[in-house]
């Protein structure tokens, strides 16, 4: 057997991804999250010190929230991460500190691959606001995470998890954020994209409204802030204005018409892509009377 080769050099980011890639499909990737995010948030402790809001997102997949996120991600003292599904971690009992500074790492990421997602038609769509923080920040204040949907699934399953973010970001202000869209425009974009029959996609739409409505309840109003994906598009500067105040941060002009100008001129209707029949139109128009937060969405607006 030959002799170790001692003048080998450290392995290569290239080696090191690779073997984070083959631990993701093990409960081992979260030992390697907990080892990692604790030196980070050793490294991070000064900037950390300064915060004071935590937001997370809640509602359906598919309605908004990355782009929303990145816009708050943008601002010099926000941090707001992207599909870290921070609610997981304070689920396996992360401390709150390896939290933040998991997002903090994630959201480095996002910004060195310019925030890029699948958007319209297929096409990869950068969530970048030029020129500003995405990634960075001058001064820390407010982290958050706008992995949504899944959220919404976990605290579901395991409703004590809402009590256990407050405890788990004792000192911080916890705020939440729910980003709602057309719910026909949501459920074609769920058979677009996940292949969904379309009774199934209007079950599994609506059963989240349910739970969302229990979240709701419990976080109650001074905590929620609600924003249409269609406000957002109609009228960006307000509402994005809103959205910071929410958060404990000002909005200057610059940073509002920035974040303005990397949006579409209107929303994306998904559902002229599928083909509604006009039973299953007239059952979601049903169910859309049922829930406070869907009120004057319809098929033809």
């Amino acid at each position: 057997m030959s002799e170790p080769d001692s003048t080998a050099g450290p392995p290569s980011a290239g080696a090191l991804a690779r073997a984070k890639q083959r631990l993701r499909a093990t409960p081992a990737i979260d030992a390697w999250r907990f080892a990692t995010s604790l030196v980070s948030a050793v490294r991070r402790r000064a900037d950390l010190r300064g915060v004071e809001t935590y937001c997370l997102f809640i509602g359906h997949g598919r309605s908004g929230h990355s782009i929303v996120g990145s816009l708050l991600d943008a601002h010099p003292e926000a941090v707001v991460s992207d599909e870290l599904d921070a609610v997981h971690f304070v689920e396996l009992g992360f401390h709150r500190d390896q939290v933040l500074a998991l997002t903090l790492d994630k959201s480095e990421r996002l910004a060195r691959g310019q925030r890029r997602k699948a958007g319209r038609g297929g096409t990869t769509y950068s969530y970048l606001v030029p020129g500003w923080a995405n990634g960075r920040f001058e001064r820390l204040r407010v982290v958050g995470d706008s992995t949504a949907g899944t959220a919404v699934h976990r605290m579901r399953d395991r409703p004590e998890l809402l009590d256990r973010i407050d405890r788990r970001m004792r000192g911080l202000r916890v705020r939440y954020v729910h980003v709602s869209r057309n719910p026909y425009d949501n459920i074609s974009t769920m058979t677009i994209r996940r292949g969904r029959d379309l009774d199934d996609a209007i079950r599994a739409y609506f059963a989240d409204c349910e739970t969302l409505v229990d979240l709701r309840r419990r976080i109650g109003p001074e905590r929620l802030h609600d924003l249409r994906h269609e406000d957002l598009i109609r009228d960006p500067r307000a509402r994005i204005s809103g959205l910071c105040r929410f958060v404990g941060l000002d909005a200057p002009a610059r940073y509002l018409d920035a974040c303005a100008g990397i949006l579409f001129p209107s929303p994306s209707r998904s559902r002229d892509s599928v083909d509604w029949p006009a039973e299953q139109v007239e059952r979601v128009r049903g169910e859309i009377e049922r829930f406070d937060f869907l009120s004057g969405y319809s098929f033809e607006a």
